[in-house]
């Protein structure tokens, strides 16, 4: 099955902001992340003239309709110039399970719609979570974060990682260079890439359409960083690696919608409970203790770890007290072993620590019966058992659960080349693998069956793409193992917000918008 979604769509003209002008003084759209039962983080920023405050005010509306006539919680927050004028808000006394609209006001302008949910609590019957990851902007459009929207057939978004690239400019494709033009180093620095991202009018729309449960990788900082360094960090010319990931840490926490409870620590690992069906733990294998990647020929012996003492010791903990049928993994390195020619292709990977996959694995298989794993990272799509031991099963026997690896939404990958029928040969545990192709995946869980249906974009550097929808492999409840499936129904999910408020807009063309950028 094949779609095509081109740039004059009548719809999407209804739902963006506009593809001509953009919003006073909320120009990087709204956002939400999250959500629980009760409650959800709403986010914006204001990009207000020199002479503004150094503190400013504004109001926040939450309803259930889009004209906000029934509103069910409103307020006002504050933001200020330490926090780069960004603002968030957890709004809670939400019932869950319920979708909501909501907007923010400043001076009398309001910004646009954004539509977001809760979670459910209890017995659930079915759940939808759309997978995304590494999404390089000067590589080219977002159409996967287009597509996945106008679809309107997720609950939640869920983004493992590498939301933006710290790399210089790249001379790639003429209209998205990256700012600043040289590598994100300082606050500063990662601030403006930040809001360059969030003027993709692409990413804005996911963002006011859907919630976004959302971790970092290491393009948020630098690449293939661990807890006290980076390969794309050189302290001579770069200054102390703290300094550059506490400047990253403080910028993500003020751009992205998630929760601020343990950012004075730089924590993002936490949990997500969707009723009885499902817990999501959102892991960080990136900073948080992990060691520094060894060679290749080091890695039988290693003893290295991807997560700290303490991260381990949370989840083991968590996991004895949870009762979820399905218990799912959002991670940001391909947990299944992965070799060419018996040597494993990636350090940078568990295969690089191995031994505390093991111990993962074992702390897994005391408390859970299904388990899922969602990476990202890869560039490439992948569906994987996950092998106990080092073993390459050919049934559910002797695995740990399974592992979905999301692909880029435009990150670079090796299109000449396709390996992927050498891949599958020499990893038998591999059931699907795609390395040419764009774009996402949904999971979607059931009590009897999860399965990912893969998503796959033709062309990112152009302004219109076709996507292909397929295929779909599934876990069944108990097995461990993955096996074909055909593609499911989606339910009906409320309308999309509309861009436009009924009143007070104020719309800036984009030369005005230069200007004040300037």
């Amino acid at each position: 099955m094949a779609a095509a979604l081109g740039g004059s769509s009548a719809f999407a003209q209804n739902v963006y902001s506009s593809t001509d002008t953009l919003w006073v003084p909320f120009l990087h759209g709204v956002a939400s992340g999250d959500p629980l039962g009760d409650r959800v983080i709403l986010w914006t920023r204001l990009t207000l003239s020199k002479e503004s405050p150094d503190t400013v005010w504004l109001s926040w509306y939450v309803a259930t309709d889009t004209l906000f006539q029934n509103a069910v919680r409103s307020g006002t927050a504050f933001t200020h110039a330490g926090r780069d004028y960004t603002v968030k808000v957890d709004a809670d006394g939400l019932q869950p399970d319920t979708w909501y609209y909501y907007r923010f006001e400043y001076n009398g302008l309001l910004s646009p719609i954004g539509r977001t949910r809760t979670l459910p609590t209890g017995d659930v019957e079915r759940l939808r979570l759309a997978v995304v990851s590494c999404a390089d902007y000067q590589r080219g459009y977002y159409h996967a974060y287009r597509d996945l929207t106008l679809r309107n057939w997720a609950d939640v978004v869920l983004h493992l990682g590498d939301y933006l690239y710290e790399y210089p400019e790249a001379f790639l494709l003429p209209a998205r260079q990256h700012r600043p033009p040289h590598e994100t180093v300082t606050l500063q620095d990662y601030r403006q890439r930040h809001a360059q991202y969030k003027q993709d009018k692409d990413l804005q729309l996911l963002h006011r359409q859907l919630p976004m449960i959302a971790v970092w990788d290491d393009h948020e900082i630098a690449n293939n960083a661990w807890a006290n360094g980076a390969q794309n960090h050189l302290e001579d010319a770069q200054g102390p690696w703290e300094a550059r990931k506490r400047a990253a840490k403080q910028a993500y926490f003020e751009w992205m919608p998630v929760r601020e409870d343990a950012a004075a620590e730089g924590e993002i690992y936490r949990k997500f409970a969707f009723g009885r069906l499902l817990s999501l733990y959102m892991l960080d294998t990136r900073l948080e203790g992990r060691s520094k990647q060894g060679s290749f020929l080091s890695l039988k012996k290693n003893h290295r770890e991807l997560l700290s003492p303490r991260q381990l010791e949370w989840l083991s903990g968590q996991l004895r007290r949870d009762s979820a049928r399905w218990t799912v993994l959002g991670q940001q390195v391909m947990m299944a072993p992965l070799r060419l020619f018996g040597l494993a292709l990636n350090a940078d990977q568990w295969d690089g620590y191995r031994h505390q996959r093991q111990r993962l694995y074992d702390s897994l298989l005391l408390h859970t019966r299904n388990l899922i794993v969602l990476t990202g990272d890869l560039h490439t799509a992948w569906a994987c058992d996950l092998p106990l031991n080092n073993y390459m099963p050919f049934t559910g026997e002797n695995t740990a659960g399974v592992e979905f690896v999301a692909t880029s939404i435009t990150s670079a990958k090796i299109r000449s080349i396709n390996l992927s029928a050498v891949m599958q040969w020499m990893n038998p545990h591999v059931k699907f693998v795609d390395l040419k192709r764009y774009g996402y995946f949904i999971l979607d869980v059931t009590s009897e069956r999860a399965q990912a249906e893969f998503v796959f974009i033709d062309d990112v550097e152009k302004p219109t793409y076709t996507a292909t929808i397929g295929p779909a492999w599934a876990t069944r409840h108990g097995s461990r193992h993955l096996v074909p499936a055909a593609l499911s129904t989606p339910p009906t999910y409320p309308p999309l917000a509309p861009a436009h408020s009924p009143q007070k807009v104020q719309l800036l063309p984009p030369a005005a918008l230069q200007a004040a950028e300037k």
